[in-house]
């Protein structure tokens, strides 16, 4: 009689835990889905984060950037891009302020991308950057 307590507590524990993993699954961020990401570090921490997505069919099938502001530092965050090796950077600016996320469209087809997550933090000289990242869409 025990073993089939047991049993049965087994099953419905596993079954328990799959529906628990199917819960986390489904709360994980939209930038999580991202191809890639810049990240820009100011003073130690994360200062800002920019995202890069692909075309999936939403946003009129564009890919775009998500720009993240992480610190409350009165300095807006920006991601600087070059599309297909142009000599022209562009850029997007979330000025939102601390903890928010701005969407940014950018064109459809297939394309190669290089872009930074930067912070403008400097009044004379540059601003503080990440890396060059390069991606495709």
């Amino acid at each position: 009689m025990m073993k089939k307590f047991w049993r049965r507590a087994g099953t419905a524990f596993s079954a328990f835990s799959l529906v628990a993993a199917g819960s986390v699954i489904s709360t994980i961020p939209a930038q999580a889905a991202a191809s890639s990401s810049a990240i820009v570090n100011t003073n130690g921490s994360r200062a800002g984060e920019a995202w890069f997505n692909r075309s999936n069919g939403t946003r009129g099938n564009k890919a775009w950037f998500d720009v993240y502001d992480a610190k409350c530092d009165a300095s807006p965050v920006y991601v600087q891009y070059k599309i297909n090796g142009s000599l022209k950077t562009n850029h997007h600016t979330n000025d939102g302020g601390c903890d928010t996320t701005a969407g940014f469209n950018l064109q459809t087809g297939s394309f190669t991308i290089e872009y930074r997550a930067c912070v403008d933090d400097s009044i004379i000289l540059n601003d503080t950057c990440s890396a060059w990242k390069k991606d495709r869409n």
